[in-house]
């Protein structure tokens, strides 16, 4: 199993433990031990956020710019210098 892999059951596993929390909280009301452990809840899915951010690569960021391989303009270079020839 790849990290990747690992890493989407454990958001699967945080999402059926929230909706299972959110079940409770409903049917016994803001008992302390629920809130607490919905305090633990976010904790844990913060701490997977982070972990997701150091171990998955990063998406590229933006478009994807095309450059064409024709020449450019000479009017382009009209005002550069040649450094480096001589």
């Amino acid at each position: 199993m790849t990290i990747s892999e690992d890493l989407d059951r454990t958001r699967a596993a945080l999402l059926a433990l929230e909706k299972a929390l959110m079940a409770l909280r409903n049917r016994v009301g803001p008992h302390l031990d629920v809130l607490r452990l919905l305090d633990d809840l976010e904790r844990c899915t913060a701490d997977l956020r982070r972990l997701e951010q150091q171990v998955r690569p990063a998406p590229l960021a933006g478009e994807l710019v095309a450059i064409p391989d024709d020449d450019y303009d000479p009017d382009f270079w009209a005002d550069a210098e040649h450094e480096g020839l001589g």
